[in-house]
């Protein structure tokens, strides 16, 4: 087994790198070589409990010969050209979502994963939450009827909380901030879930945060097939987590932890709890990253997918600018 084990390099160790150095550190099929943090201190803790070496670069941990993988936790407007790096020292990559800033970067990095035969994986890990993972399956069994409408709200405090990184707040590196943020997951999970996306249109404005970011955004996205999903994003408001898609028959109510499946009859619920899961779902894609490496199997939540997500962030931004529906064809030409 431990030969099996894939030789990976973390950039990115503080904050949300923490969650997917736990992550690769419980994966079973992967073994942290090396890490990379322009926090120094925070490298020497990973190195001091880990074992791994500290790089004094991104560029000599993405040229490392004794890694044949790299993750990638780092700012968004960083992703593209990190993976170029990366890839062309034939790694092997996991980015964070979003797979990049912008539609151009995302095609190109697709393009070069595919040419080079590496696997390009996006952390999209929401859907493989046991909720949805469950939710799933009960769509499948046609359970609430046919569907005919979601909503559903991700939202979080941050943005009025001290130390947010500055990145996040310029709508240069992160437009549309919660959307790109929080959203981006429910845009993801809902393709799973149903189907793609096939147009939006979406409003956003500054209500409590300092400058010109946007902190609180509201859109309708409508799936391919038609159904509207109507999501919120905000950075400036309590923590809000649930998608609830209503069917002809009833309607599932999904939050972190847990789902409510109600029919026409009100006396009729049925609640499942998932408490007990913790963060599974970055073990899990972590280990599946490994096993995509070393077996033939693709990502679940690859270049393609990655893509498409950020393809509807990208029309809801235009379709703030310019105050119009936006289909994903039309920014993905």
């Amino acid at each position: 087994m431990n030969e099996q084990k894939v030789h990976i390099g973390l950039v990115g160790v503080a904050n949300h790198g923490a969650t997917i150095l736990n992550a690769i550190l419980a994966s079973g099929n992967l073994k942290l070589e090396t890490c990379y943090d322009t926090d120094v201190s925070a490298s020497e803790q990973v190195r001091n409990r880990t074992g791994c070496r500290v790089a004094a670069s991104y560029e000599e941990l993405a040229a490392d010969p004794q890694i044949e993988a790299v993750a990638l936790v780092t700012p968004n407007h960083l992703h593209a050209d990190q993976f170029k790096k990366a890839v062309s020292s034939g790694k092997h990559i996991f980015v964070e979502k979003p797979i990049s800033n912008t539609i151009a970067e995302a095609k190109e990095m697709v393009a070069l994963a595919k040419k080079s035969g590496r696997v390009l994986m996006v952390g999209h890990n929401t859907r493989r939450r046991r909720v949805f993972r469950r939710t799933k399956q009960l769509l499948q069994e046609g359970s609430i009827g046919k569907i005919v409408a979601v909503e559903g709200n991700v939202s979080r405090s941050v943005g009025l909380q001290p130390g947010l990184p500055t990145w996040k707040a310029d709508p240069t590196k992160c437009p549309l901030l919660p959307m790109t943020q929080l959203g981006i997951h429910f845009v993801d999970t809902i393709s799973y879930l149903l189907e793609p996306v096939k147009s939006v249109s979406c409003v956003a404005t500054t209500i409590a945060m300092p400058g010109n970011v946007y902190d609180s955004t509201a859109a309708v996205l409508q799936l391919e097939s038609g159904i509207p999903f109507a999501l919120t994003s905000c950075y400036v408001s309590p923590d809000a987590y649930f998608i609830k898609i209503y069917g002809t028959g009833g309607s599932i109510l999904c939050h972190a932890t847990h789902l409510r499946v109600e029919w026409m009859d009100p006396a009729n619920v049925v609640e499942e709890d998932f408490q007990q899961e913790g963060a599974e779902s970055y073990m899990l894609q972590m280990r599946e990253f490994g096993e995509c490496i070393r077996g033939s199997k693709q990502p679940e939540t690859g270049g393609q997918e990655g893509l498409y997500a950020l393809a509807a962030i990208e029309a809801m931004s235009l379709s703030v600018s310019s105050g119009r529906s936006v289909t994903i064809q039309e920014v993905l030409k």
